[in-house]
């Protein structure tokens, strides 16, 4: 079986288990509704206020709700102790890996999707169709980095606070590029997004065959 098949596997594994156990999507999606609804009544809001607060929104949104989906990564084989099991399959540390942060990437996504047209309903303010690419780039990038501390901090018994503690820094350029190319440098701030997904998804690649392995 070949890496890319491997890594489809994986994920479709995950996201079937997510399907029929319904723990994180409904989680993910009730999360972003609240979080609308408190700034709705926690700010006063006219139509300026909440063009300049709907980019924080959505980041701040995107931030902790990753750390739910990636939390959850490679939680449930740990759980029931399957995790050494899979990685003794054909597929290899790095195909779990990479099929783990896609399944995880997708349920983002979907959360995501939920999201940006929330704060057009909730907030009055149309976000323009760059922040869709930029929002998708920067998930990719968040979920390697994000899977490969989950897959780190699993082995721990304080996973709950260490996946914070790691994944966070390393996700405030995501942050940064994605806020600039919402606020006029689009062109710019979308290549160096893909230039920061590169970087980060190579370097996970080969870090998680070490971490995995251990």
């Amino acid at each position: 079986m070949s890496f890319t098949a491997s890594a489809l596997a994986v994920a479709r594994k995950g996201l079937l288990i997510e399907w029929r156990s319904r723990k994180v999507l409904p989680a993910l999606a009730q999360f972003v509704l609240l979080a609308l609804v408190v700034t709705l009544f926690a700010f006063d809001l006219d139509a300026a206020s909440a063009s300049r607060i709907a980019p924080g929104v959505l980041w701040l949104v995107v931030l902790f709700a990753g750390l739910v989906a990636f939390g959850r990564a490679f939680a449930a084989e740990k759980e029931q102790a399957s995790l050494e099991a899979l990685l003794m399959t054909p597929a290899g540390p790095v195909a779990v890996f990479a099929g783990k942060a896609l399944a995880a990437a997708l349920l983002l996504l979907a959360c995501e999707a939920v999201l940006v047209p929330g704060i057009g309903v909730f907030l009055g303010v149309g976000l323009p169709p760059l922040a869709i690419a930029v929002v998708v780039l920067s998930t990719l990038g968040m979920a390697a980095l994000g899977c490969l501390f989950s897959a780190l901090a699993v082995q721990t018994r304080a996973r709950e606070l260490l996946l914070p503690v790691l994944a966070l820094p390393l996700w405030i350029p995501f942050v940064v590029y994605g806020a600039a190319a919402l606020t006029g440098h689009g062109a710019q701030a979308l290549a160096n997004l893909l230039a920061l997904d590169i970087l980060v998804v190579v370097v996970a690649g080969l870090a998680a065959r070490f971490v995995l392995d251990e």
